[in-house]
């Protein structure tokens, strides 16, 4: 059986934020498997992602995990619109992408009726949820950026039959609109990817709950939850993957 040889790939929980590197889920994961953390990309935009898949060309890990979309499904339509902006209508050299955000004392009252205090309140939830969604999925799908980190992951996934991709849905929250969007969000990652007998996926919202107990704070995970994710990976992993198909 050829040992584990493992490369994590994902946002700041990848190091353990805010807990240390030493509780988070890749250095318990490692352990569990008696394997070897390889490589680790930490704090990673989704955008930027095809310039570190040269690590696992270089490294030809027997196990890589992507843990994506954290930072990316969000609940604020602000950056949301800028980036839409950015995609939709390219600037000519030399202006500005954006605008800066004017200050303003006022609540922001953007899209989708972000302030509507006529609705009740579940139904504004709802209202804003759509909003957000129907946004992020429209700008995963017409910006460049975000097409171009998709080719060369499914690319890479192509490049190396060998590896056993595993890839974690974006985290719950205790956030009730970035919880829901983040669900979504999930969807929308995992439609996107190439279908390969060596690509996995576990939705992390079957491991873990919105609980206050799971949670640092209200969008990262603490030492516990941490404990949690690593162990559902490890099960899945020596069961070879056959949850996650």
């Amino acid at each position: 059986m050829k040992p584990v040889e493992l490369v994590v790939v994902g946002g700041c929980h990848v190091a353990g934020f805010p807990i240390g590197p030493e509780q988070a889920f890749p250095t318990q994961l490692s352990a569990l498997l008696g394997g070897r953390l390889v490589g680790e990309v930490s704090y990673l935009k989704f955008t930027s992602l095809p310039e570190h898949l040269r690590l696992i060309d270089q490294l030809r890990p027997s196990h890589v995990v992507l843990q994506l979309g954290n930072h990316e499904f969000a609940n604020s339509f602000r950056p949301l619109l800028r980036q839409l902006s950015a995609a939709l209508l390219p600037q000519r050299p030399g202006r500005p992408l954006a605008s800066p955000p004017r200050k303003s004392a006022k609540p922001e009252a953007g899209p989708a009726g972000t302030q509507l205090p006529w609705l009740g309140a579940r139904l504004r939830h709802w209202v804003r949820v759509g909003g957000l969604s129907l946004l992020t999925a429209l700008l995963w799908l017409v910006s460049p950026a975000h097409r171009r980190s998709f080719w060369a992951l499914n690319a890479c996934i192509r490049r190396h039959p060998g590896t056993e991709f595993v890839f974690l849905s974006p985290f719950p929250s205790l956030n009730p609109t970035q919880h829901a969007v983040r669900h979504f969000g999930g969807w929308l990652l995992r439609r996107h990817l190439v279908a390969r007998a060596n690509c996995h996926w576990l939705d992390s919202h079957r491991l873990l709950r919105a609980d206050r107990q799971l949670f640092v704070d209200a969008t990262h995970l603490n030492q516990r939850a941490h404990r949690v994710l690593a162990y559902g990976l490890a099960t899945a992993m020596l069961a070879n993957l056959d949850v996650l198909l």
